[in-house]
């Protein structure tokens, strides 16, 4: 085997080894947000704000329907906590997602998860159901 034949062949496991410590990295990370999650929550609601940040989860207002996505981005697990022009922005690596959750802007490839949930009677808390 010559020089540049054990090059590319180093250059080939090196880059193997790195891309499978990525992978565990990203399941492990993942897999941890889920387990740790809550299993019920309640949480103030607001049906006159369009936008609600709570720590693990986003209530969204839109067309009087209420959606409550997992807050974790989907690439590395980043909470994301701000919008931008209508758009979920995680602060970590600058994956966006529309208001349902679906990604517009990568590296995230996943949509976010959305949370079952539902309004109290009284309508002035919604109960988180995962």
């Amino acid at each position: 085997m010559g020089i540049k034949n054990r090059r590319t062949f180093l250059h080939i496991i090196g880059g193997g080894i790195i891309a499978f410590f990525i992978f565990i990295w990203n399941k492990l990370t993942l897999n941890h947000i889920e387990i740790s999650g809550e299993r019920e929550k309640t949480l103030p609601f607001n049906k006159n704000k369009a936008i609600s940040f709570y720590d693990n989860y986003i209530i969204v207002n839109q067309e009087n329907k209420t959606t409550v996505l997992s807050s974790h981005c989907t690439h590395l697990g980043c909470r994301i906590d701000k919008q931008e022009n209508g758009r979920l922005v995680c602060p970590c690596h600058g994956s966006e997602y529309d208001l349902n959750g679906s990604v517009l802007k990568g590296p995230a490839y996943k949509n976010l998860r959305i949370v079952p949930s539902e309004i109290t009677d009284e309508g002035k808390n919604i109960l988180i159901k995962g």
